[in-house]
């Protein structure tokens, strides 16, 4: 869903408290909609590309579609996570509950899990996974 993906990259880039806390890249946030992030990206970034799953939501008279996403939070691995864990629950409440405007459709349901760990050998990870239920409008 090519709504989807810009519309959760804008929110994203949209907040100045989000993007305070991540690195830049190529004049924006260090937000990537590809995965992998580019290797000369610096930590810390967010990378948020493609759904975990899909499945339809369908009623009588509509159509839509339940989608997970995940978004992953690196930051350097210097010996504390608060970085990567600042960065996860600022996107957390970015998502949880809030009503994300994709084009095409109405945003039903929108709730997150974790953050949960998800570090590396040179960094920090967690993942806020999204659950959206989109119905076409």
């Amino acid at each position: 869903m090519v709504n989807l993906t810009a519309a959760i990259y804008d929110r994203m880039a949209g907040d100045a408290a989000l993007t305070a806390l991540v690195a830049s890249f190529g004049g924006g946030p260090a937000i990537f909609t590809t995965d992998p992030a580019p290797e000369d990206a610096t930590l810390p970034y967010i990378v948020s590309a493609g759904e975990v799953a899909q499945s339809p939501n369908d009623t009588k008279t509509t159509r839509g579609r339940q989608v997970w996403r995940d978004i992953r939070c690196y930051a350097p691995a210097t010996g504390s996570a608060e970085t990567v864990e600042e960065i996860a629950e600022r996107v957390r409440a970015l998502f949880h509950r809030h009503r994300l405007e994709v084009d095409g459709h109405e945003t039903w349901i929108a709730e997150c899990s974790g953050p949960i760990a998800a570090d590396e050998d040179d960094a920090y990870g967690r993942i806020v996974n999204l659950r959206l239920i989109l119905m076409e409008v």
